[in-house]
């Protein structure tokens, strides 16, 4: 250290003066200094877009070696979401839509979601909207241990086990299991639909993502969701990511037949999704052609939609291309997650009617969504109205006190199913549900 200090003191005492280093820069001819820092800039984006990435692969690769070893299904929910929360966020949430979206080509899952009038008017088509959507989130968002610590899960298992930390994501699949159970659904549907939840993301991301997911990721989809699947009692899941796609692709090749019923639903969706969208210039035309575009032949045909002009086709595909190549090259990472919940457990206020929630996203008739209380977030949703992005400003006939998951659903269901829903949450769980997520809790601040 001795040694060390002189030649400190020497650098100290040569160092440039700052006219010395602008002259310095001064010589440097433009193109280098340009080149110079876009280089840089290359070399900054490249080392954060694929930190979280080069994490997971460091922290769980050698645990699933290949294929040759495993990851449990909270190791995989971790991995899932750095590409669905932070890397491709917009494309991986389209992925799920879509999958929905094209679920309605199999008219025996058409059939029924068309029998429920849930989807026969703007109203009801923007509540299913926005329920599925939080519900699906919150299983994918929330940690399905009900443990902040998925460690704390595995010890938990004693004849008196102490209440989750945060049990919504069992909440909210108990409460999709307990409204399903209402309706008539094949074991084949249900799968049907599960598996496009694993597929649908691993194509999306790599027709659209500025990355293809990597086999550990694509693992982790199919680890996650088939526990998600037994969660739900489907039975007969393929044993493996590949077996799930053969089964997958067999089962649409042999079900995926045009119906009205179809085309109804589909109709409405399509509706739903392109709301925001004015109808000024034809470009609400443009968008549903383009939303077409973006289906599978099979499912066009299922849903009785006509076949678009291929340079239209090839226009989006160049115009998403381009956009991930910007992405992946050019733009920093998020900093934080883009998620349609808040995925954070929230602090309990004693002092305010709660826990009530509110998503991040908010769909055409914004279910929901906060009242504005100042001058200035008045003139905000008033001006959104405006611009066409929402229907009408929030207020308490969209619930925009916010939400309780086990009443997320169809209005009918609303008041209903409470008491077994957490009984089943606790259940799935393997712990009770306590606290503020209790009705006990709910009861005592609403």
């Amino acid at each position: 250290m001795d040694a060390f200090l002189p030649l400190l003191s020497y650098l100290l005492r040569n160092l440039p003066s700052p006219s010395e280093v602008i002259e310095w820069f001064r010589h440097i001819p433009k193109l280098t200094a340009v080149s110079g820092g876009i280089l840089l800039w290359l070399a900054l984006v490249r080392t954060c877009r694929w930190r979280r990435f080069n994490a997971i692969h460091r922290k769980y690769g050698p645990r699933w070696k290949d294929g040759k070893g495993s990851i449990t299904p909270e190791e995989a929910q971790k991995i899932v979401a750095v590409s669905i929360m932070y890397d491709m966020p917009i494309v991986l949430n389209y992925a799920i839509a879509f999958a929905l979206f094209k679920t309605y080509g199999i008219p025996s899952i058409s059939k029924l979601l068309a029998s429920t009038k849930e989807l026969k008017s703007k109203e009801t088509v923007s509540r299913r909207y926005a329920d599925t959507g939080i519900l699906i989130a919150t299983w994918v968002g929330c940690p399905i241990s009900g443990f902040l610590d998925p460690s704390l899960s595995a010890i938990n298992r004693v004849p008196d086990p102490k209440p989750a930390d945060d049990p919504r994501a069992m909440i909210a699949l108990a409460r999709t299991n307990w409204i399903h159970s209402k309706y008539r659904i094949s074991n084949e549907d249900y799968l049907y639909t599960l598996s496009l939840f694993v597929l649908e993301p691993i194509t999306w991301a790599t027709r659209f993502g500025w990355r293809k997911l990597s086999p550990l990721e694509q693992h982790a989809y199919y680890i996650f969701w088939v526990e998600i699947g037994n969660r739900m009692g489907i039975q007969d899941i393929p044993d493996t990511l590949e077996g799930l796609r053969l089964w997958s692709e067999a089962y649409q090749e042999t079900y995926m037949v045009p119906a009205d019923t179809n085309k109804e639903v589909a109709g409405y969706t399509v509706e739903e999704l392109l709301s925001p969208v004015p109808e000024a210039f034809g470009l609400k035309a443009l968008g549903e052609r383009m939303v077409i575009c973006l289906m599978e032949d099979a499912v066009r045909e299922s849903t009785s939609y006509a076949k678009q002009p291929w340079l239209l086709h090839k226009f989006l595909v160049a115009a998403l291309g381009q956009a991930a190549f910007v992405q992946r090259w050019f733009l920093l990472p998020r900093s934080h997650e883009k998620f349609p919940i808040v995925s954070k457990l929230p602090e309990v206020d004693e002092k305010v009617r709660y826990p009530r929630l509110h998503p991040n996203k908010y769909v055409y008739q914004p279910w929901y969504k906060p009242e504005p209380t100042s001058a200035c977030g008045i003139f905000r949703e008033r001006l959104l109205v405006k611009l066409g992005m929402y229907a009408e400003m929030p207020g308490p006939h969209l619930k925009s006190f916010g939400y309780r998951l086990e009443e997320v659903g169809p209005v009918k269901f609303e008041n209903d199913g409470h008491e077994e829903v957490l009984r089943r949450a606790a259940d799935l769980q393997r712990c009770p549900v306590a606290g503020p997520w209790s009705l006990e809790g709910r009861n005592d601040r609403d």
